[in-house]
């Protein structure tokens, strides 16, 4: 029986020995594999490319908000960088489960990251954060409707920023699986050369589409992380 469009995003369903746990312990652990390869290996390509990336997360942090003026933020972002970025990538590899198109995954960082911020606003500026939540040449009478908009607009933060993120990459992930069931139909009616046809453009759909996946992949980790320096800026100074 061929699997619905969303068994991708099963644990149980495309394991075919039905260990549910082990598999997402292997789809977390690997990035991390990766990210501190050099500890057990000899620093090369990887380790470069890892640098590369912790340049690039604090040059984003520099050019968005105060990320570089609040103690912690700058080093868990590139952290946070690093992790969302080869688990987007890993969750295009066959059989390999897509942890981070899943909404538990992007809501528990993004709410635990707005929460750290809210908190430390408060505890470096208690009347300048809720300053900030009345835009200037507001009048008078407004203020308290405008007090309650920006509290549930900031509390709505993180379900944007999760929702952005886990709905772009399932997008993608059930197109492949539209493909990959459309090739898997005209294999199985391959008798005239029209079936060749098909084949050969579902493959050739297939594989331009899989190209965009990761450059989709690579630009949806820039912009969660973007958001969270951009959040930043509402922190006291």
């Amino acid at each position: 029986m061929m699997m619905d469009v969303f068994s991708s995003f099963d644990g149980h369903s495309f394991n075919f020995f039905g260990v549910g746990a082990m598999l997402w312990l292997f789809s977390t652990l690997t990035p991390f594999m990766v990210i501190f390869g050099d500890v057990w290996m000899k620093s090369g390509t990887v380790s470069k490319f890892r640098n590369f990336l912790l340049v690039f997360s604090f040059s984003m942090l520099r050019s968005n908000g105060k990320g570089l003026m609040i103690a912690g933020l700058p080093l868990g972002v590139s952290s946070l960088f690093l992790l969302v970025l080869m688990l987007n990538l890993s969750g295009n590899v066959p059989y390999f489960f897509p942890v981070s198109a899943h909404f538990v995954f992007g809501f528990s960082f993004a709410f635990s990251f707005w929460t750290c911020l809210v908190i430390s606003g408060m505890v470096s500026s208690f009347e300048q954060s809720f300053m900030s939540l009345v835009p200037s040449g507001c009048p008078l009478i407004l203020i308290p409707f405008m007090v309650v908009v920006e509290i549930f607009s900031g509390m709505l933060r993180p379900l944007t920023l999760v929702l952005r993120l886990s709905l772009n990459l399932s997008a993608g992930k059930v197109i492949l699986s539209l493909l990959g069931s459309g090739l898997l139909s005209s294999l199985l009616k391959l008798n005239s050369i029209s079936s060749f046809y098909n084949i050969f453009g579902v493959i050739i759909s297939g594989g331009i589409f899989a190209v965009m996946e990761i450059i989709i992949a690579c630009i949806q980790c820039y912009i969660f992380c973007v958001l969270i320096t951009l959040y930043s800026g509402d922190h006291s100074d």
